[in-house]
């Protein structure tokens, strides 16, 4: 497959960004990968072919039974709502993300193509739109944190966004009932996505929360670009972890064949 790079981008219309909706991981995987094959001087939407076994690598499939596995996640993306406000009529557009997935069996390959009510929103984009790394967003494993991460570098030249409970849970598609507690909201969504978004993208983001007499009504985020050394700093975290977490595990794995450390 081929490897991203930092400097591989999407860019999508700001009403995109703040579009109502909510994709598993391995469909905005998807997506991604079919927002790389675009080029803003297109016209207008080419169906885009992509090799079987990429697809299933690309998603964490199994080779065994993997046209099955791929088949749910192209389905899923047909009938995947986006809600996309129009400020200016007025106006809702519900629309899916995918509006046809061709498999080619005997080729070993899928054609997949975006809907076309999708194209003001991803070609010939002029002004009012955010271009976001995709070596960013393949990190994250939340799909709050994609999602939240989303909205965050859409303000980032700002520097800081508000954000209301009931606006994140609208742009997340969290029902009701979902961490229908706050604090629940708070440990499983917003804390967790911005640990992830600190850990491992270009940006550093914190908040404060906004209070109408004790309850939190809101959030005010600040984002801002790392430095070099602050990038630096970060990876070098992450590799020590990474060598934290198997040196832990080999220990464990001796420790449960009866071996014990020397004392």
């Amino acid at each position: 497959m081929e490897k991203l790079t930092s400097h591989d981008f999407v860019v999508k219309s700001n009403k995109l960004i703040e579009a109502r909706y909510r994709l598993s991981l391995q469909e905005t995987h998807v997506v991604l990968w079919l927002l790389k094959q675009l080029r803003q001087e297109d016209e207008d939407f080419k169906s885009h072919q992509l090799d079987i076994n990429e697809f299933a690598i690309m998603v964490g499939v199994k080779a065994q039974g993997q046209y099955g596995e791929l088949q749910k996640i192209t389905e899923n993306l047909m009938r995947r709502i986006l809600k996309i406000q129009i400020p200016e009529t007025d106006d809702l557009l519900q629309v899916a993300w995918l509006s046809s997935a061709l498999y080619k069996k005997k080729k070993g390959c899928v054609i997949l193509s975006f809907d076309p009510k999708l194209k003001p929103y991803l070609l010939q984009l002029k002004s009012c739109f955010t271009k976001i790394n995709i070596a960013d967003l393949l990190g994250l494993k939340s799909i709050y944190a994609v999602r939240i991460f989303e909205l965050l570098v859409q303000h980032a030249s700002i520097g800081k966004r508000k954000i209301s409970i009931d606006e994140l849970r609208a742009y997340c598609d969290i029902e009701k009932m979902e961490y229908a507690l706050y604090a629940d909201l708070k440990r499983y969504v917003i804390n967790r996505s911005k640990t992830e978004i600190n850990a491992k993208t270009d940006y550093e983001v914190d908040y404060k929360e906004i209070k109408e007499s004790r309850k939190v009504v809101g959030l005010e985020w600040k984002i801002k670009k790392k430095t070099h050394f602050e990038q630096a700093q970060s990876e070098k975290a992450a590799i020590l972890a990474k060598e934290l977490r198997s040196t832990t595990a080999i220990i464990e794995q001796l420790l449960e064949y009866g071996f014990t450390k020397q004392a």
